[in-house]
């Protein structure tokens, strides 16, 4: 199959194609998909056999810090940790990195949900075992530049699909403060020192409910509410932050500094989509 046939399978699937490769969803047995909340799991239904079975999830952890399923040398060259620990979905292999391009960079917005679902596994085994939940929902800004070239946040967009799966208060809390470069191609003490100083706390932090309504098209589009609330935690508060990927952890460290500076006493929980 060409990328133009499949490009335009992505574009007008039928209700039994799978979203990625057009392939009918009812062909093979679904292989085990390691989510419990009937939101994530339906989502993911929308891909056939074939394609969940591509999914490297992270099942096994070694790193109790990070969530990698290896050995981090990441982790324990880190001198000063500001989050609690990180749980990531799924490896960052060359499959991962083909579909992330689809709904980043090609437009192909259709496969929120699934990348959402995905998410779902590395939230579900974070909340799991951790007693009271968390208290909101955050996630990772993007800058300005990008969030105007590419029409939305990846990041942000995920977390209120999640948060709103699993009854949780969506929050953004942190902003943008200076616009960095590409982490890709950066080493460890690059990251380190790009990521210092980028980002803020917001002084008035806006809630936002979520929910999903129909399109002509049939698929759910977000719709958001907004409300005003206080930019001060009464407590200490459990914040879940998210983001897409988890390399060095330079941004997640960065970003729970910013928000135990500004909410003294609260702990921070990072989930990843995916971890590299």
């Amino acid at each position: 199959m060409t990328w133009t046939d499949r490009i335009h399978r992505l574009l007008a699937p039928s209700e039994e194609a799978c979203l990625l490769c057009g392939r009918d969803i009812r062909r093979h047995a679904a292989p085990f998909l390691p989510v419990r909340n009937a939101g994530p799991r339906r989502a993911l239904r929308s891909l056939c056999a074939v394609c969940l079975a591509r999914i490297p999830w992270i099942l096994t952890i070694a790193c109790p810090v990070c969530g990698r399923p290896e050995r981090c040398g990441d982790c324990l060259r880190r001198w000063e940790r500001h989050f609690v620990c990180c749980r990531g979905a799924v490896r960052y292999d060359s499959a991962m990195k083909e579909w992330l391009a689809l709904y980043k960079y090609r437009g192909l917005e259709k496969l929120e949900p699934v990348f959402a679902a995905m998410l779902s596994s590395a939230v579900e085994l974070l909340l799991n075992p951790l007693q009271g939940g968390v208290d909101v929902v955050t996630s990772v800004p993007l800058a300005e530049g990008r969030l105007e070239d590419r029409g939305f946040n990846q990041a942000e967009r995920l977390a209120m699909r999640v948060a709103q799966w699993y009854g949780l208060p969506y929050r953004p809390l942190l902003r943008r403060t200076r616009h960095t470069e590409k982490q890709s191609f950066k080493s460890r003490r690059e990251r380190l020192d790009n990521m210092k100083g980028t980002f803020g706390l917001l002084e008035d932090g806006v809630e936002r409910a979520v929910s999903f309504g129909p399109q002509p098209d049939g698929n759910p589009r977000l719709v958001l509410h907004y409300r005003r609330t206080p930019s001060a935690a009464a407590g200490p508060l459990r914040v879940l932050l998210v983001d897409d990927i988890y390399t060095t952890g330079s941004t997640m460290n960065e970003c729970a500094a910013v928000l135990r500076r500004g909410y003294p006493g609260c702990e921070v929980y990072g989930v990843l989509w995916a971890r590299s």
